[in-house]
């Protein structure tokens, strides 16, 4: 069967992550330190929370304000929330090589970076219809239903359906509901994956 979709994965497969920019760019806007804002956000629990949905970014937003003591306005906020992230155009280009095939997104993020994604980096929101985030499904990959819940909200079967990420334990996650997943190692890997996948379809 010829894929439907194509689901992609966010952080280290469509962009380069580097969480410690995003780190350093909080901890400045607040007079901390970058360890002081991981403890704070990721060692707390609450960038999890924030993942599985439960915080709009809203509610994000007053959180940082009230635990690190953020000043800076939403702009601001999404700009430096979104500094994690680094485009890889050679993915990018085998995302538009796929076209008409459809491309979603689907990653582990929360409200904030999904209601900031397509402002501060327009490039990817652009590629990818729809913008499939944690926090929208209630739970993260590699969890079944994150991916079940995925395949409903784009209309698809697991059989018609693709899914790229750079951790092994998600790939698992997407095939154990029947998804065929490749596991991203490098644009060039990938590129050789697709030809194979579709040339074979």
């Amino acid at each position: 069967m010829r894929p439907e979709v194509i689901f992609f994965d966010l952080g280290d497969v469509v962009c380069r992550f580097h969480p410690e920019r995003r780190l350093a760019a909080l901890g400045e806007a607040c007079g901390l330190g970058a360890d002081e804002v991981r403890h704070a956000l990721y060692e707390s629990g609450l960038v999890d929370r924030w993942d599985r949905g439960l915080a709009s970014a809203t509610e994000i937003h007053a959180t940082l304000e009230r635990e690190l003591g953020y000043a800076g306005g939403p702009a601001a906020l999404h700009e430096l929330w979104c500094s994690a992230f680094e485009p890889d155009d050679r993915v990018l280009g085998l995302v538009d090589r796929l076209h008409p095939l459809r491309t979603a997104l689907l990653t582990n993020n929360d409200a904030l970076l999904l209601e900031a994604l397509p402002d501060v980096l327009p490039q990817i929101a652009a590629r990818f219809e729809p913008l499939l985030f944690s926090c929208m499904l209630g739970t993260t990959k590699p969890a079944p239903a994150a991916f079940t819940r995925a395949l409903e909200l784009v209309g698809c079967s697991p059989a018609a359906a693709v899914f790229v990420d750079d951790k092994p334990a998600n790939v698992a996650g997407a095939e154990a509901v029947g998804i065929t997943g490749l596991h991203f190692t490098g644009a060039d890997g990938l590129r050789t994956a697709l030809d194979a996948l579709l040339g074979s379809s």
